[in-house]
């Protein structure tokens, strides 16, 4: 079994109970309660105090569609806090918030390792909360995404932080590496957070187990002699050990850590999130 490795706490954010298919959470003052998958246990408190204290809860339509309900009247986009950050959270046609909270582990990472001529790589970026951390840390930030709307998102959390560097490119992850590689461009850090499938610039569809290797040697090609790697992966036919003999591969002479990214809940309830490599 692989080993289970607990997302960092922080004040801003709580996952306050899970199970039967749901999790309830807390997004600064703001309560949510929406489907999570691995989330297959009994909760802890009963639906009617969930009711009780959720602010919004998300009805599953199609696929990964639905619609937000308003349980209580409050605007659908509010900020909350992370460390010195304003994140801004916006519920839309989706589940998700524009925030990944168990990244906070990475974040870290990123924060440690990142500072003034420090190059930093962010694919499948999303709204950004990796960027705006080592931006502060005076890192050279490139930041992609294939999704117009979560560029947008990027730059607006971005802008609310004061933070005016940082390239933002509109892309397909594995096409901006192999120009980059062609370019013969170096990262001391790259971070990659791919869903398990997902549409490229171009309208093509792809799955992340049938990209995933090249996705993992593209950034060998990319990373610096000392540099630092990071994967969080979402897939159900992706494992930790999948994730592992595929890292030592292409990293034979580095570190290679692998594990199951969790959070516990306020009622000791654990969530699965997805798998994550560390390469350094």
């Amino acid at each position: 079994m692989s080993q289970r490795i607990f997302s960092s706490d922080w004040p801003g954010y709580e996952l306050i109970d899970a199970g039967g298919g749901e999790k309830l959470e807390r997004w600064g003052d703001i309560i949510t309660l929406r489907p999570e998958v691995n989330a297959y246990f009994k909760p802890a408190l009963s639906k009617k105090e969930w009711l009780s204290k959720a602010h919004f809860q998300f009805s599953e339509a199609k696929g990964a569609f639905g619609s937000w309900k308003t349980l209580i009247n409050k605007p659908l986009s509010w900020h909350m806090p992370y460390a010195d950050f304003i994140l801004q959270i916006h519920l839309k046609s989706t589940k998700h918030t524009g925030v990944f909270p168990e990244q906070a582990i990475n974040w870290e990472k990123i924060s440690l390792n990142s500072g003034p001529g420090v190059s930093f790589l962010n694919l499948f970026a999303y709204s950004g909360v990796s960027s705006l951390v080592a931006l502060s840390k005076g890192a050279h930030v490139v930041h992609v995404d294939s999704s117009k709307t979560a560029l947008t998102w990027a730059k607006e959390n971005f802008t609310n932080n004061r933070f005016s560097g940082g390239k933002l490119v509109n892309e397909d992850a594995v096409l901006f590496m192999e120009r980059e590689v062609k370019r013969n461009h170096k990262y001391d850090i790259i971070q990659m957070d791919p869903p398990a499938w997902g549409v490229g610039t171009q309208g093509k569809k792809w799955q992340l187990e049938n990209q995933l290797d090249l996705l993992i040697q593209k950034a060998g090609e990319l990373l610096t002699e000392n540099g630092t790697l990071i994967v969080t992966t979402y897939s159900p036919k992706i494992s930790a050990d999948n994730l592992r003999e595929l890292g030592e591969f292409v990293f034979p002479n580095k570190t290679v850590k692998t594990g199951v990214l969790c959070t516990k809940s306020r009622t000791q309830k654990i969530v699965e999130h997805g798998n994550l490599l560390h390469v350094y």
